[in-house]
């Protein structure tokens, strides 16, 4: 299937594409069924009337295209007709909230046949007379009459979004693809500030609004997750999100952002890490090339037909041998990967799915991930056990990580000291941290990178330098 497709994409987005992408995977279904989801709700903050930002959840966008709260969608599967209905709004509500879409402007905005009234969802339910009602277990629905909710299936649906969600439609890979491309120029934008102002004194906050600002200027309002703005020892904490420190000197100081915005649900996760004198140390380059290293080696591999934990096996594999030669590990390679003790420097995993989510579907609920034995988010090992398949969009993020509670941990076990050249993991200690991160299509030949942030040395030293 070709992702070769116009952008920008118009304002009403082809979801219905996706519901019929979607009702393949969950054929075949009883005559008169139906498919009932209700989109987020807004909150406010505690116990104020203080509202927070509203994020559509994404299997609701994946089919109806609505980012806003209060929606419903009802899909006819026996039909294939697709039934909107938007929230109720009091005229009370509407002076603090703004005057509603009508039906014809909502017909026009989004790819659905008909508009309802929350009113009339029930009647109209209890005119088709559904065997099967098919929702989440995360969805409200409370909606639904009391006499069909024996006929609610909470559980098939999950399983059949899952999997339409893995692979990526072309509307949807021109999304990211752009999503990737303007996250990939904040970066840039990063570091020609942090090259810029090397001399004054820096906050990572300053740079979190920076790269906000720039992916907000380019239609990217809102982050794919909370940007990550790690500099010197901290750029060796995987999940950093306080971002309210002093960017420290030193000839080794390496500033590590990992940060993506999202275009219209779609999102983008990318990984830069640049020194913040404008030039590598000697040990910083050294690190650097070496997880650069193993970041080429999987894309040089990357293709249709491979399994994810060969990919990360090739990583583990790059770093042992590059740690062996620079002296920071003891012994003999096979052993050193089978005891494990390249953990106390790389300790997650290689990748993920990209898509409505950062961390997409694919995960072990799904059934299609192994525990590698990583130090990981509860619940969310994402590294997959099956083949990777044409227009899947993933990450690609090695990483080298000088922590002390992680290299404490194995260096100070008398079973495992002995692998450990401490001498030479205090010279390069104070580099903290390095990952590199790209979000990359799977394509029929290989692989497609969104992300054009630069990554060889002498292209972050040359744009820092400009």
């Amino acid at each position: 299937m070709s992702s070769s497709i116009t952008f920008p994409l118009p304002a009403r987005l082809p979801t219905r594409l996706n519901y019929l992408k979607l009702k393949e995977h969950l054929s075949p279904v009883p005559r008169n069924s139906l498919i009932y989801l209700r989109g987020g709700k807004s909150k406010t903050r505690d116990d104020t009337d203080v509202e927070l930002d509203f994020r559509q959840e994404s299997n609701f966008f994946y089919l109806s295209g609505v980012e806003k709260s209060g929606f419903h969608i009802i899909i006819s599967l026996t039909i294939d007709r697709i039934f909107l209905v938007p929230p109720t709004i009091s005229l009370t509500e509407q002076l603090w909230k703004g005057t509603p879409d009508t039906n014809t402007e909502l017909l026009d905005k989004y790819d659905v046949d008909f508009i309802l009234t929350e009113e009339q969802i029930e009647g109209f339910i209890l005119e088709t007379q559904p065997h099967v009602i098919y929702t989440l277990d995360t969805s409200d629905a409370g909606y639904i009459p009391e006499k069909y909710r024996n006929k609610i299936d909470a559980i098939r649906l999950r399983g059949a979004l899952n999997e339409s969600r893995l692979t990526k439609l072309p509307w949807e890979i021109s999304m990211l693809r752009y999503s990737a491309h303007i996250s990939s120029h904040a970066h840039m934008d990063l570091m020609a500030l942090c090259g810029k102002r090397r001399k004054e004194i820096m906050y990572e906050q300053e740079l979190e609004a920076k790269f906000r600002w720039v992916c907000s200027r380019n239609g990217l309002v809102r982050q794919c997750y909370i940007p990550i703005v790690a500099s010197g020892s901290r750029a060796a904490i995987l999940h950093y999100t306080d971002n309210d420190k002093i960017i420290p000197g030193g000839p080794h100081t390496l500033i590590l952002v990992d940060a993506g915005g999202e275009y219209r649900c779609y999102g983008s996760d990318v990984t830069r890490t640049f020194p913040v004198s404008g030039v590598f140390s000697n040990e910083a380059k050294t690190i650097y090339n070496i997880v650069l290293k193993a970041q080429n080696a999987v894309l040089e591999r990357i293709k249709p037909g491979v399994y994810w934990r060969d990919m990360h096996a090739l990583v583990v594999q790059t770093l042992v041998h590059e740690l062996v030669q620079i002296g920071l590990l003891v012994g003999k390679e096979e052993e050193l990967i089978n005891i494990g003790v390249y953990r106390a420097f790389y300790f997650h995993g290689t990748g993920h799915s990209v898509g409505l989510d950062c961390h997409d579907v694919g995960g072990r609920e799904f059934g299609i991930v192994e525990n590698p034995g990583l130090v990981e988010e509860e619940g969310n090992e994402l590294n997959f056990n099956r083949v990777l398949q044409e227009n899947m969009v993933v990450t690609v993020e090695p990483g080298i990580y000088f922590h002390n509670v992680s290299i404490n941990m194995w260096a100070t076990n008398r079973n495992y000291a002995h692998y450990f050249n401490m001498r030479k993991i205090n010279q390069y200690r104070p580099v903290g941290g390095v990952r590199i991160e790209d979000t990359i299509l799977i394509t029929a030949e290989g692989h497609e990178n969104f992300t054009i942030a630069p990554k060889e040395v002498q292209d972050i030293e040359a744009l820092m330098k400009s």
